[in-house]
């Protein structure tokens, strides 16, 4: 693979696993190990609507707390999604239309100008109430259902908060941690490696060698291949030498080799 190439996908790679590194993180210290969300609302002086949308959306169980100012009266009630239209109709309320993960928020729409008593109402499935504040527990075994939240007359909700807790929620977040460290750590040993040049004289990406290892080799060659010639020329040089003996006298006249034959005369 080009090393451009190879610089491009780690960088790429590199980038995408810090992204799931960054987000299963936050969700990690947001969620804990337990998976335990927690959204809030502040209807104020309208009266809080949280349908099957929202409250049944997963197969948790969900516990819904509410906070008046003051002492004032504060009731919540659980019913049918049909039952609570039929009672709330046009009355003024802020109804949830989900919820958001950036502020940990659930998401009203406050319409309706009338209003409305659903405590009078003999329809309820579940009820409770409470001095300041109250809390209900919703299952999901009834569900789809609707959970209407409200304060007494010239009363304000000041803080409604909707828990779930759902262990699968930290375990894919946790997941994704890792599977992102993991992608930097590759995507950066991609980009690093990619961005170095092969040795020289070593193999190139294809399979062939280098141009400048092929010069040094043949360098090598021809040098080695002289050296091996000078020292053949001296070898045969000096052995000539000792098998010549020198046979000229003293006034330059080659001597003559001795007669076998002939023997000294004393």
């Amino acid at each position: 693979m080009h090393r451009p190439i190879t610089r491009a996908l780690g960088t790429a790679v590199a980038v995408l696993g810090l992204v799931c590194a960054l987000v299963g993180g936050w969700f990690v210290t947001q969620l804990g190990t337990s998976g335990t969300a927690t959204f809030t609302a502040a209807p104020g002086d309208s009266t809080l609507v949280l349908p099957p949308d929202v409250l049944n959306r997963t197969d948790s169980d969900v516990t819904v707390r509410a906070t008046a100012d003051g002492d004032a009266p504060v009731w919540m009630g659980l019913a049918r999604p049909s039952d609570v239209d039929s009672v709330m109709q046009d009355a003024k309320a802020a109804r949830a239309q989900g919820v958001s993960v950036t502020g940990w928020e659930l998401e009203t729409t406050t319409s309706g100008s009338g209003s409305a008593d659903p405590q009078t109402y003999d329809l309820w499935q579940g009820e409770t109430r409470g001095t300041g504040q109250a809390a209900l527990t919703v299952t999901q075994d009834a569900a789809p259902q609707t959970l209407v939240v409200t304060a007494g007359d010239d009363a304000r909700l000041s803080e409604v908060t909707m828990t779930v807790t759902d262990s699968g929620w930290s375990t894919r977040a946790l997941v994704l941690l890792v599977v992102g460290l993991v992608l930097l750590v590759g995507g950066v040993y991609l980009a690093v490696r990619g961005g170095r040049g092969p040795r020289a004289g070593g193999p190139l990406e294809d399979g062939r060698e280098s141009e400048d290892g092929r010069r040094d080799e043949a360098v090598e060659t021809d040098a080695a291949d002289g050296a091996v010639e000078t020292d053949e020329t001296q070898v045969l040089g000096t052995a000539d030498a000792t098998a010549t003996p020198d046979t000229t006298d003293e006034t330059g006249t080659p001597a003559q080799p001795a007669d076998p034959t002939t023997k000294e005369t004393r």
